[in-house]
C-alpha cells in the first residue's frame, strides 16, 4: 500500500518560484496540477491549496498563467489575500466604480474596456494622476501618468484599456467617473478626487 503525500502550501510555492525564475513553462504547471488531481496517494487538507490545483490544471476557464498571476497566486499561498479577480476581471471593479461615483457626486459613466486610453510613463511609481477629456473616436477620454507631467507630442501612449488590469487594477476603481473629473492617488492610501470644468471644454 502506497503512503499518502500531503502537499502543502511551501511545495505550491516553491513550484511559483521555479515558474519566475524561468525553470519551467505554462505547460508545466498544468502537468504538475493534473499529476496531482488524478494521483490517489496524493492529498492535501487545504481550501485554498485546492483552489490553486484546479485553477492551474485548466487554465483556460480560470486565469491565464502569466508571470502576474503567478506572483498572486504565490501571495494568496502566503497571506490567504485573493486578488486574481481584481487582476483578471474588469467587472470586479463596477461596484468600487460606482461607490467612487457616488462618494464623488459623479454620475457613473462606464468606459468600454477594449477603448483606449492615453498613458504616460510606465506607471510603476507613485503618485498617480487620472483626469477625463470628452472621448474621441475609439477612445475612452482618460490621461493617466505618474511623475512629472510633460507637454510632449509623444508623452502620452495609447493602450487598451482591460490591459490596465494586470499592470495597475487600483486605478480601474476610477474609471467610471464622469467626464470632467480628475483623480490623485498614490499606494499609501491618499486619494483626491474633484471636478475640473476646463476638462469639457478640451
Amino acid at each position: 500500500m502506497n503512503q499518502e503525500i500531503k502537499i502543502s502550501r511551501s511545495d505550491l510555492i516553491a513550484k511559483c518560484d521555479q515558474y519566475l525564475n524561468g525553470e519551467i513553462e505554462e505547460r508545466d504547471f498544468e502537468n504538475y496540477a493534473w499529476n496531482l488531481i488524478t494521483e490517489e496517494n496524493i492529498d492535501w487538507d487545504d481550501d485554498v491549496i485546492s483552489d490553486i490545483i484546479y485553477q492551474w490544471d485548466s487554465p483556460e476557464i480560470n486565469f491565464p498563467i502569466t508571470k502576474q498571476n503567478i506572483r498572486l497566486w504565490k501571495h494568496q499561498l502566503v497571506t490567504d489575500e485573493d486578488l486574481l479577480a481584481d487582476y483578471n476581471l474588469w467587472n470586479a471593479h463596477i461596484d468600487r466604480q460606482k461607490a467612487i461615483c457616488e462618494k464623488n457626486e459623479s454620475k457613473w459613466n462606464p468606459i468600454n474596456k477594449k477603448l483606449k486610453i492615453e498613458i504616460g510613463s510606465d506607471l510603476n511609481t507613485d503618485p498617480i494622476y487620472g483626469l477625463r477629456h470628452p472621448k474621441v473616436k475609439g477612445t475612452t477620454g482618460w490621461y493617466i501618468w505618474t511623475g512629472e507631467y510633460s507637454e510632449s507630442d509623444d508623452f502620452f501612449q495609447p493602450i487598451c484599456a482591460e490591459h490596465l488590469l494586470q499592470r495597475r487594477p487600483e486605478i480601474i476603481k476610477y474609471l467610471g467617473l464622469d467626464v470632467g473629473y480628475r483623480f490623485l492617488i498614490d499606494n499609501n492610501g491618499y486619494e483626491d478626487v474633484w471636478y475640473d470644468e476646463k476638462l469639457k471644454n478640451v
